[in-house]
Protein backbone atom coordinates (compact mmCIF):
# COMPACT_ATOMS: atom_id res chain seq x y z
CA UNK A 1 0.00 0.00 0.00
CA UNK A 2 1.78 3.40 -0.71
CA UNK A 3 0.18 6.89 -1.50
CA UNK A 4 -0.59 6.22 -5.35
CA UNK A 5 -3.15 2.86 -4.05
CA UNK A 6 -5.03 5.58 -1.81
CA UNK A 7 -4.89 8.46 -5.22
CA UNK A 8 -6.11 5.78 -7.04
CA UNK A 9 -9.00 4.90 -4.81
CA UNK A 10 -10.29 8.37 -4.02
CA UNK A 11 -10.03 9.28 -7.68
CA UNK A 12 -12.20 6.22 -9.19
CA UNK A 13 -14.95 6.71 -5.89
CA UNK A 14 -14.77 10.78 -7.06
CA UNK A 15 -15.01 9.81 -10.61
CA UNK A 16 -17.14 6.92 -10.53
CA UNK A 17 -15.11 5.13 -13.09
CA UNK A 18 -11.85 3.58 -13.87
CA UNK A 19 -12.23 5.78 -16.95
CA UNK A 20 -12.83 9.04 -15.21
CA UNK A 21 -9.44 8.04 -12.64
CA UNK A 22 -7.13 7.37 -15.47
CA UNK A 23 -8.00 10.68 -17.29
CA UNK A 24 -8.29 12.56 -14.23
CA UNK A 25 -4.76 11.57 -12.62
CA UNK A 26 -3.43 11.29 -16.34
CA UNK A 27 -1.92 7.69 -16.27
CA UNK A 28 -3.32 4.90 -18.12
CA UNK A 29 -6.67 2.50 -16.82
CA UNK A 30 -4.11 -0.47 -16.37
CA UNK A 31 -2.16 1.80 -14.10
CA UNK A 32 -5.46 2.39 -12.38
CA UNK A 33 -6.27 -1.00 -12.21
CA UNK A 34 -3.01 -2.43 -10.77
CA UNK A 35 -2.43 0.22 -7.56
CA UNK A 36 -6.64 -0.63 -6.77
CA UNK A 37 -5.83 -4.62 -6.74
CA UNK A 38 -2.75 -3.70 -5.03
CA UNK A 39 -4.34 -1.29 -2.19
CA UNK A 40 -7.55 -4.53 -1.97
CA UNK A 41 -4.39 -6.82 -1.92
CA UNK A 42 -2.89 -4.96 1.16
CA UNK A 43 -6.36 -4.37 3.11
CA UNK A 44 -7.75 -8.15 2.16
CA UNK A 45 -11.31 -6.83 1.23
CA UNK A 46 -12.99 -5.93 -1.97
CA UNK A 47 -12.91 -1.96 -2.11
CA UNK A 48 -15.31 -1.29 -4.84
CA UNK A 49 -18.76 -3.42 -6.32
CA UNK A 50 -18.03 -3.72 -9.59
CA UNK A 51 -21.91 -4.52 -10.22
CA UNK A 52 -22.65 -1.34 -10.32
CA UNK A 53 -22.63 2.13 -12.69
CA UNK A 54 -21.03 4.58 -11.27
CA UNK A 55 -18.57 2.24 -9.23
CA UNK A 56 -19.55 2.78 -5.78
CA UNK A 57 -17.51 1.46 -2.64
CA UNK A 58 -18.40 -1.03 -0.58
CA UNK A 59 -18.38 -0.53 3.08
CA UNK A 60 -14.89 -1.50 3.63
CA UNK A 61 -14.45 0.87 0.43
CA UNK A 62 -15.94 3.70 2.28
CA UNK A 63 -14.18 3.86 5.39
CA UNK A 64 -10.94 3.67 3.26
CA UNK A 65 -11.97 6.47 0.80
CA UNK A 66 -13.08 8.37 4.36
CA UNK A 67 -9.32 8.20 5.72
CA UNK A 68 -7.22 8.22 2.11
CA UNK A 69 -9.02 11.59 1.30
CA UNK A 70 -7.48 12.88 4.66
CA UNK A 71 -4.13 11.51 3.75
CA UNK A 72 -4.25 13.18 0.19
CA UNK A 73 -5.41 16.36 1.91
CA UNK A 74 -2.65 15.84 4.24
CA UNK A 75 0.16 15.73 2.14
CA UNK A 76 -1.55 18.64 0.18
CA UNK A 77 -1.15 20.62 2.95
CA UNK A 78 2.44 19.92 3.42
CA UNK A 79 3.27 20.78 -0.29
CA UNK A 80 1.51 23.98 0.32
CA UNK A 81 3.49 24.68 3.40
CA UNK A 82 6.88 23.67 2.18
CA UNK A 83 7.12 24.18 -1.39
CA UNK A 84 4.24 26.95 -2.04
CA UNK A 85 5.40 28.46 1.12
CA UNK A 86 1.54 28.37 2.81
CA UNK A 87 0.11 29.53 -0.11
CA UNK A 88 -2.93 27.48 -1.39
CA UNK A 89 -2.45 26.03 -4.67
CA UNK A 90 -3.59 22.77 -6.61
CA UNK A 91 -7.52 22.23 -7.46
CA UNK A 92 -10.31 24.16 -5.89
CA UNK A 93 -13.55 23.08 -6.51
CA UNK A 94 -16.59 25.84 -6.23
CA UNK A 95 -20.25 25.47 -6.79
CA UNK A 96 -22.85 28.20 -6.56
CA UNK A 97 -26.58 27.59 -6.11
CA UNK A 98 -27.78 28.93 -10.01
CA UNK A 99 -30.03 31.52 -8.32
CA UNK A 100 -26.57 33.21 -7.16
CA UNK A 101 -24.58 32.13 -9.73
CA UNK A 102 -24.76 35.70 -11.97
CA UNK A 103 -24.35 37.81 -9.19
CA UNK A 104 -21.62 36.16 -7.23
CA UNK A 105 -19.69 33.30 -9.21
CA UNK A 106 -18.12 35.97 -11.82
CA UNK A 107 -16.53 38.00 -8.91
CA UNK A 108 -15.77 35.15 -6.67
CA UNK A 109 -13.25 33.49 -9.04
CA UNK A 110 -11.69 36.91 -10.07
CA UNK A 111 -11.07 37.20 -6.77
CA UNK A 112 -9.75 33.59 -6.09
CA UNK A 113 -7.68 34.02 -8.73
CA UNK A 114 -6.10 37.50 -8.14
CA UNK A 115 -5.57 36.53 -3.74
CA UNK A 116 -4.40 32.71 -5.16
CA UNK A 117 -2.82 32.75 -8.13
CA UNK A 118 -1.56 29.12 -8.01
CA UNK A 119 -4.88 28.18 -7.24
CA UNK A 120 -6.75 25.56 -10.33
CA UNK A 121 -10.67 27.19 -10.14
CA UNK A 122 -13.27 24.85 -11.46
CA UNK A 123 -16.74 26.59 -10.96
CA UNK A 124 -19.92 24.87 -11.34
CA UNK A 125 -23.42 26.24 -11.18
CA UNK A 126 -25.92 24.06 -10.18
CA UNK A 127 -29.37 23.44 -7.74
CA UNK A 128 -28.59 23.48 -3.77
CA UNK A 129 -29.65 19.88 -2.97
CA UNK A 130 -27.03 19.31 -5.93
CA UNK A 131 -24.14 20.86 -4.59
CA UNK A 132 -24.46 19.49 -0.99
CA UNK A 133 -24.45 16.03 -2.32
CA UNK A 134 -21.30 16.72 -4.43
CA UNK A 135 -19.64 17.94 -1.36
CA UNK A 136 -20.70 15.25 0.75
CA UNK A 137 -18.96 12.81 -1.95
CA UNK A 138 -16.34 14.80 -2.40
CA UNK A 139 -16.58 15.80 -5.65
CA UNK A 140 -16.76 20.25 -4.75
CA UNK A 141 -14.48 21.75 -1.75
CA UNK A 142 -17.10 24.46 -1.06
CA UNK A 143 -20.38 25.81 -2.28
CA UNK A 144 -22.40 28.79 -1.73
CA UNK A 145 -26.18 27.45 -1.54
CA UNK A 146 -29.91 28.48 -1.43
CA UNK A 147 -31.99 26.85 1.75
CA UNK A 148 -35.71 27.61 3.09
CA UNK A 149 -35.59 29.95 6.58
CA UNK A 150 -35.39 27.56 9.09
CA UNK A 151 -33.52 24.94 6.72
CA UNK A 152 -30.04 23.91 7.86
CA UNK A 153 -27.73 21.55 5.45
CA UNK A 154 -27.22 17.98 6.54
CA UNK A 155 -24.96 17.65 9.87
CA UNK A 156 -22.28 15.98 8.11
CA UNK A 157 -21.44 19.25 6.40
CA UNK A 158 -20.07 22.29 7.91
CA UNK A 159 -22.55 25.07 7.01
CA UNK A 160 -22.18 29.15 8.45
CA UNK A 161 -25.46 30.58 7.67
CA UNK A 162 -24.38 34.01 5.58
CA UNK A 163 -27.80 35.94 5.91
CA UNK A 164 -31.04 36.25 4.18
CA UNK A 165 -31.35 37.10 0.01
CA UNK A 166 -35.23 38.76 -0.90
CA UNK A 167 -36.22 37.77 -4.11
CA UNK A 168 -39.20 39.92 -5.77
CA UNK A 169 -42.32 38.95 -8.46
CA UNK A 170 -41.72 41.13 -11.50
CA UNK A 171 -44.55 41.50 -14.55
CA UNK A 172 -44.46 42.77 -17.39
CA UNK A 173 -44.90 46.56 -17.11
CA UNK A 174 -48.51 46.89 -19.65
CA UNK A 175 -49.42 43.54 -17.66
CA UNK A 176 -52.73 44.06 -15.84
CA UNK A 177 -51.05 42.25 -12.72
CA UNK A 178 -51.68 45.20 -10.04
CA UNK A 179 -48.15 46.23 -8.32
CA UNK A 180 -50.09 45.38 -4.88
CA UNK A 181 -51.17 42.12 -5.12
CA UNK A 182 -51.97 38.98 -3.44
CA UNK A 183 -51.67 35.44 -4.31
CA UNK A 184 -55.12 34.99 -4.96
CA UNK A 185 -54.51 37.74 -7.26
CA UNK A 186 -51.58 36.24 -8.86
CA UNK A 187 -53.06 32.94 -9.20
CA UNK A 188 -54.69 33.78 -12.28
CA UNK A 189 -51.19 33.99 -13.85
CA UNK A 190 -49.01 31.80 -15.74
CA UNK A 191 -45.45 31.91 -14.07
CA UNK A 192 -41.56 32.17 -16.50
CA UNK A 193 -39.94 29.36 -14.16
CA UNK A 194 -37.23 27.34 -13.24
CA UNK A 195 -37.09 23.53 -13.65
CA UNK A 196 -38.03 21.42 -10.28
CA UNK A 197 -34.71 21.42 -8.00
CA UNK A 198 -35.40 25.22 -7.80
CA UNK A 199 -35.78 26.82 -4.06
CA UNK A 200 -37.87 29.82 -5.15
CA UNK A 201 -40.24 28.13 -7.37
CA UNK A 202 -40.98 25.57 -4.53
CA UNK A 203 -41.43 28.25 -2.11
CA UNK A 204 -44.01 29.55 -4.66
CA UNK A 205 -45.78 26.09 -5.24
CA UNK A 206 -46.15 25.61 -1.42
CA UNK A 207 -47.25 29.28 -0.60
CA UNK A 208 -50.08 28.73 -3.42
CA UNK A 209 -50.93 25.37 -2.52
CA UNK A 210 -51.42 26.59 1.41
CA UNK A 211 -54.18 28.43 -0.23
CA UNK A 212 -55.24 25.98 -2.25
CA UNK A 213 -54.64 28.07 -5.50
CA UNK A 214 -52.66 26.55 -8.93
CA UNK A 215 -49.30 27.16 -10.03
CA UNK A 216 -49.54 27.96 -13.34
CA UNK A 217 -46.11 27.27 -15.95
CA UNK A 218 -45.99 29.46 -18.74
CA UNK A 219 -42.61 28.68 -19.77
CA UNK A 220 -40.26 26.06 -17.68
CA UNK A 221 -36.53 27.58 -18.53
CA UNK A 222 -33.35 28.58 -16.81
CA UNK A 223 -31.28 31.99 -17.18
CA UNK A 224 -31.97 35.12 -15.60
CA UNK A 225 -32.28 36.95 -18.47
CA UNK A 226 -33.92 34.72 -20.55
CA UNK A 227 -36.83 34.24 -17.92
CA UNK A 228 -37.01 38.97 -18.03
CA UNK A 229 -37.05 38.66 -21.31
CA UNK A 230 -40.53 36.66 -21.78
CA UNK A 231 -41.91 38.41 -18.82
CA UNK A 232 -41.14 41.89 -20.68
CA UNK A 233 -43.15 39.85 -23.17
CA UNK A 234 -45.72 39.49 -21.39
CA UNK A 235 -45.59 35.88 -21.52
CA UNK A 236 -45.94 35.16 -17.55
CA UNK A 237 -45.00 36.39 -14.27
CA UNK A 238 -41.31 35.47 -12.39
CA UNK A 239 -39.26 35.56 -9.21
CA UNK A 240 -35.92 36.80 -9.51
CA UNK A 241 -33.34 38.51 -6.72
CA UNK A 242 -33.76 42.68 -6.59
CA UNK A 243 -30.04 43.13 -7.96
CA UNK A 244 -30.96 40.59 -10.69
CA UNK A 245 -33.96 43.02 -11.96
CA UNK A 246 -31.55 45.96 -11.62
CA UNK A 247 -28.75 44.84 -13.51
CA UNK A 248 -31.38 43.32 -16.52
CA UNK A 249 -31.42 45.05 -19.89
CA UNK A 250 -35.62 44.56 -19.70
CA UNK A 251 -35.89 46.64 -16.49
CA UNK A 252 -37.71 49.58 -17.88
CA UNK A 253 -40.30 47.24 -19.29
CA UNK A 254 -40.63 45.59 -16.17
CA UNK A 255 -42.31 46.21 -12.83
CA UNK A 256 -42.19 44.50 -9.12
CA UNK A 257 -45.06 43.38 -7.25
CA UNK A 258 -45.97 43.61 -3.87
CA UNK A 259 -47.45 40.42 -2.93
CA UNK A 260 -48.87 40.87 0.74
CA UNK A 261 -49.40 37.38 1.41
CA UNK A 262 -45.60 36.25 0.38
CA UNK A 263 -42.67 36.97 1.80
CA UNK A 264 -39.95 35.50 -0.38
CA UNK A 265 -36.61 34.62 0.65
CA UNK A 266 -33.55 32.56 0.74
CA UNK A 267 -30.98 31.74 3.49
CA UNK A 268 -27.45 31.62 2.20
CA UNK A 269 -24.97 29.39 3.34
CA UNK A 270 -21.11 28.41 2.84
CA UNK A 271 -21.13 24.99 2.97
CA UNK A 272 -17.71 22.92 2.84
CA UNK A 273 -16.71 19.20 4.36
CA UNK A 274 -15.17 19.01 7.36
CA UNK A 275 -11.76 18.73 6.66
CA UNK A 276 -10.42 21.64 4.65
CA UNK A 277 -7.14 22.03 5.69
CA UNK A 278 -4.56 24.57 2.72
CA UNK A 279 -8.43 25.71 2.04
CA UNK A 280 -9.30 27.37 4.77
CA UNK A 281 -8.61 30.95 3.71
CA UNK A 282 -10.04 30.41 0.56
CA UNK A 283 -13.26 29.83 1.94
CA UNK A 284 -12.88 32.62 3.67
CA UNK A 285 -12.46 34.60 0.93
CA UNK A 286 -15.36 33.23 -0.66
CA UNK A 287 -17.35 34.44 2.87
CA UNK A 288 -16.34 37.95 1.60
CA UNK A 289 -17.19 38.16 -2.04
CA UNK A 290 -20.95 36.51 -0.90
CA UNK A 291 -21.38 39.46 1.60
CA UNK A 292 -20.47 41.90 -0.82
CA UNK A 293 -21.96 40.86 -3.56
CA UNK A 294 -25.14 40.02 -1.94
CA UNK A 295 -28.07 42.10 -0.29
CA UNK A 296 -28.30 39.86 2.81
CA UNK A 297 -30.27 40.26 6.06
CA UNK A 298 -28.67 38.62 9.06
CA UNK A 299 -32.03 37.58 10.83
CA UNK A 300 -31.43 34.39 12.52
CA UNK A 301 -28.33 33.46 14.65
CA UNK A 302 -24.94 31.87 12.73
CA UNK A 303 -25.18 28.19 12.71
CA UNK A 304 -22.26 25.88 12.08
CA UNK A 305 -22.93 21.91 11.53
CA UNK A 306 -20.46 19.38 11.40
Amino acid sequence: MNFYDLEALVAIVDYGSVVGAAAGLHVTQSAITRRLRSLEDALGVPLLDHKTRPLQPTRAGLETYTFAKQVLNSVSDLKAAVVDDGEPSGGFRLGVARSLSGTILTESICCLRAEYPKLIIQAFSRWSAQLMDQITNRTLDAAAVLLPPGETPPATLIGEYMGTESFVVVAAKASPVPTSSTLHDLSSYGWIANPHGCGTRRAMESALAAHRLPYKIAVEVEGHELQLSLVAQGVGLALVMPQVFRASEFRKQLKVVKVADFLAEQAVWIVHASHIGRLASVIETLRGVVKRSLHLKSNQPELVRS
